[in-house]
């Protein structure tokens, strides 16, 4: 299967047959693989036992699911952008964001391509208008979509930097291309990583899933 209908798959997976959507097999190539990392998180906490829900930015239910393809703020209103509510028996809700600004501890702005962000700071910042706090997202993720270049090791030390100023407990960098020099700069600082990931990998895939599972765990447990 070509690469991009693979993640539609995946993407589709995850939103249940019920549910439309502004993307489609077509879309951009980067912006298909958010959403498909966006679809192994939310099916990494339902295999945690979460109770998931899709939702539109006013809280009801999303009848169709409009994906962010640029980044924006969590309490834009350029579009209806829907989110996933995460639900863990006996401890705080979760947020499922796709392309969403954090404020970094240097009170910097930074894009998270994928963010988890705990619900009670999500529904702040919507109603201040302001961005969610980096010490309040469980999990953040930074995508790649490369089919032609190769990742310079420029990009991982960027990379490095951003989760410096956004904590690094819980920080992800997944990409579609592996040239072997950013998964040597990574294990050498002891991040999370997976390099040349799509669903054409399904080794990488499980084991990013196990990795998710593993986050949601501690946080069950905290």
């Amino acid at each position: 299967m070509p690469l991009r209908p693979g993640l539609w798959a995946e993407i589709t997976n995850a939103l249940g047959s019920a549910i439309s959507a502004n993307l489609s097999a077509s879309s951009d190539g980067a912006d298909l693989y958010e959403c498909y990392i966006w679809s192994l998180v939310l099916e990494a906490a339902r295999q945690e036992g979460a109770t998931i829900r899709l939702l539109d930015r006013r809280g009801g239910p999303a009848t169709s699911f409009w994906f962010r393809t640029s980044p924006s703020s969590i309490f834009s209103t350029a579009h209806d952008y829907c989110h996933a509510e995460l639900h863990f028996p006996g401890r705080p809700t979760l947020e499922a964001h796709i392309g969403i600004y954090v404020s970094g501890k240097s009170r910097v702005n930074h894009e998270c391509d994928v963010a988890i962000v705990f619900k009670d700071e999500a529904d702040t910042c919507r109603r201040e208008s302001v961005h969610p706090r980096s010490s309040k997202v469980l999990l953040a993720i930074e995508c790649k979509y490369y089919l032609s270049s190769s990742l310079g090791v420029n990009l991982g030390r960027s990379f490095l930097g951003l989760i410096d100023d956004i904590y690094a407990k819980g920080r992800f960098f997944v990409s579609t291309q592996n040239t072997g020099s950013v998964d040597r700069l990574f294990s050498r600082h002891n991040k999370e990583y997976e390099i040349g990931l799509s669903p054409m990998t399904p080794a990488l895939e499980v084991r990013l899933r196990g990795s998710f599972e593993k986050l949601f765990r501690n946080f069950k447990a905290a």
